[in-house]
């Protein structure tokens, strides 16, 4: 060691090697949970794996406090909110329902374990309805109109990306209340249904058209769509339930798939009233 300026402590003795050092041991003890266990150029984890491409760290970095929104009077959880919504208008109900392969994707998984994505999502999309929160007025006009086959969770998010852009849009739903899979396909436990209405409300408040109660093909035919719209997006959702593999199952009287048990379930015709 050199002692001519007092400096005795040596970390290291010559010859010494990190191949003997315990290197995750060293992550739980020195390192911090904003920090990535690898760093690579490429679309991150977490993201790459959400089907909506949800922009995850960035709204996570909010949570943390690590990005703050330039109006300081606006809370973090609407800022995140907004964040979210860039990518799917239905945070608190897909907190609820997804499947977060979001954190199988988690780098975190690498050293620990996963950060809870859909919880933090959850929390803030409740935290929207609770607080009154709206959707960013429509954008300017441009004239075109659009029309939306089905209210479900595709046809209402293209009518919120759609109005954003300035379109007119008018969705076309063939039950009596809008909501598709989330609320005729899932029950009430899952996805409450005032909270559901509170996520649906605010996107038919940016200025959406519904027409309700109307089939495609029956009420209103695809001649007139073409005639009236501009362009027509189809989203009538996966409506086929899967038929037990079971010969002779096609047509056997009282039986049903669980998409049609569902559906039934949700709308109050079997075992009682189900939660509206």
């Amino acid at each position: 060691a050199d002692t001519t300026n007092g400096a005795t402590f040596r970390r290291f003795e010559d010859g010494a090697s990190t191949d003997d050092w315990d290197l995750e041991e060293k992550i739980f003890q020195g390192d911090t949970s904003y920090k990535c266990p690898t760093y690579i150029h490429k679309t991150p984890p977490c993201q790459g794996s959400c089907p909506s491409g949800h922009e995850i760290r960035g709204w996570l970095a909010i949570a943390r406090g690590m990005d703050k929104p330039t109006d300081e009077n606006m809370p973090w959880q609407e800022y995140a909110f907004r964040r979210m919504a860039n990518a799917n208008p239905f945070p608190a109900t897909m907190g609820r329902v997804c499947p977060a392969p979001c954190e199988a994707g988690c780098n975190r998984n690498e050293v620990d374990d996963y950060v809870g994505i859909n919880a933090v999502e959850q929390y803030v999309g409740d935290w929207a309805n609770e607080n009154g929160v709206s959707m960013p007025g429509a954008g300017a006009s441009t004239g075109k109109k659009i029309a939306v086959i089905g209210g479900g969770p595709a046809g209402l998010s293209a009518a919120y990306f759609l109005r954003l852009d300035g379109h007119d849009v008018t969705v076309f739903e063939s039950h009596d209340e809008l909501g598709g899979m989330m609320r005729y396909g899932i029950p009430g436990y899952r996805t409450p249904r005032d909270m559901l209405d509170k996520e649906i409300g605010r996107i038919i408040d940016m200025g959406v058209e519904t027409r309700l109660n109307t089939r495609v093909g029956t009420d209103v035919s695809l001649e007139e769509l073409d005639a009236e719209y501009d362009a027509v997006f189809w989203a009538m959702g996966a409506q086929s339930g899967r038929a037990l593999p079971v010969p002779g199952w096609e047509g056997t009287e009282n039986c049903i798939n669980g998409i049609e048990f569902l559906d039934a379930f949700n709308q109050g015709y079997v075992l009682g009233t189900a939660e509206k």
